[in-house]
């Protein structure tokens, strides 16, 4: 029978016993970490999405004024998309470029509902907002959930057009 000296050479292997220490260790690990890495990852599709709407809404706003034409963006509370169309007497026509593709929300990022320009609180259904040539839009509110308790409020303000983030579910002020 062989006897090891302490901090010998053991040429078979490690034990089951090691083996289980070590994937303890990383199943621990990888518990506490994995809920950060999640969030981290609905944050950042917040974001992205947040990013998306705002480059989609100042696009409109300079091609409405460029073109001068009326552009419409539409967000689907249903399927939870946007798209973006310019109006002519018959319709809404979609531009053929990759600026105005179809977007689909994330499944972490969720359209609570849309305020309009006459306050009404849109839940389902389609809601367009309207972006002229001079320059104007139609002030919109839209309010975005993420997975948990984060919410976000983006307004699109009438004179510029331009989409402002808010943070948490505001709800518009009427003065």
């Amino acid at each position: 029978m062989r006897i090891w000296k302490a901090g010998g050479c053991n040429n078979r292997g490690f034990t089951l016993v090691e083996l289980v220490v070590v994937m303890l260790v990383l199943g621990i690990v990888a518990a506490i970490t994995m809920p950060r890495v999640g969030g981290m990852l609905d944050r950042q599709n917040m974001r992205r999405t947040i990013n998306v709407v705002r480059g989609t809404a100042r696009y409109l706003q300079a091609r409405a004024a460029l073109t001068k034409r009326t552009y419409r963006l539409t967000l689907d509370l249903d399927k939870q998309t946007m798209s973006a169309c310019y109006l002519t007497e018959e319709s809404c026509q979609k531009e053929r470029n990759r600026v105005l593709r179809d977007y689909a929300f994330p499944p972490s990022v969720y359209v609570l509902d849309i305020m309009n320009l006459a306050g009404e609180k849109i839940e389902e259904g389609e809601v367009g907002t309207h972006f002229y040539p001079s320059g104007d839009a139609e002030p919109s509110v839209i309010h975005l959930s993420g997975s948990g308790t984060e919410r976000m409020t983006l307004v699109i303000e009438p004179l510029t057009g331009r989409l402002k983030v808010l943070d948490g579910y505001v709800a518009p002020t009427t003065s």
